[in-house]
């Protein structure tokens, strides 16, 4: 016999495969109204919430699952992701920094680190991350290539030549990285480009 708790969790994750948001909602509401510590229906309504773009109370629901339980990486993680898409590159920083201190092998926190300082315009920064999510992920085909994105960046700014010639060389090193690895995008730029 299935409890009526899972019985609307079921219901939940039926209804978002099937885009019926409003309902998923609703059963999700039911799991939190028999079991309001359930982390994972905290976690699916507050995703909802986000793909339907209501960020306020994605980010409450994301408040409450960090009461329940603080120690997850997860949550702080995804938090970020809401924080990113309203702009408020600040706070998402915080919350990465809080899902790396409790997840030291995080990449993909890092990876959205690098992305925030991106948008920051902050280029060192991100290449910094980008750095650190090879480490704990050396296939990380997009890395390289977002590294080699970074780096044309920097060398279009640099006025000094030798440090101009550096960046471009490392960034055509990310580039290759990431097309041995597979990567589309890089091997169709490889292919392209003339001058590399």
């Amino acid at each position: 016999m299935i409890s009526e708790e899972n019985k609307y969790f079921y219901s939940a994750l039926n209804n978002i495969q099937n885009k019926k948001y409003d309902e998923a909602i609703n059963d999700l509401l039911k799991v939190i109204e028999i079991d309001n510590n359930n982390l994972d229906a905290y976690h699916n309504l507050a995703r909802v919430y986000y793909d339907i773009k209501d960020y306020d109370k994605a980010i409450d629901t994301y408040n409450k699952s960090i009461e329940i339980y603080p120690y997850d990486s997860d949550t702080y993680y995804y938090r970020a992701e809401v924080y990113i898409d309203k702009k408020d590159y600040d706070k998402a920083i915080e919350d990465l920094e809080k899902a790396i201190e409790k997840n030291k092998g995080y990449s993909d926190a890092y990876y959205l680190m690098s992305v925030v300082y991106r948008k920051k315009k902050k280029y060192k920064k991100a290449i910094k991350y980008l750095k650190e999510t090879l480490e704990f992920n050396p296939e990380d085909y997009i890395a390289y290539y977002d590294l080699y994105k970074l780096y044309s960046i920097l060398s279009n700014y640099e006025k000094e030549d030798e440090i101009k010639e550096k960046y471009i060389i490392k960034s055509q090193k990310y580039l290759k990285k990431s097309s041995d690895l597979g990567y589309e995008k890089a091997i169709e730029k490889l292919n392209n480009d003339t001058s590399l």
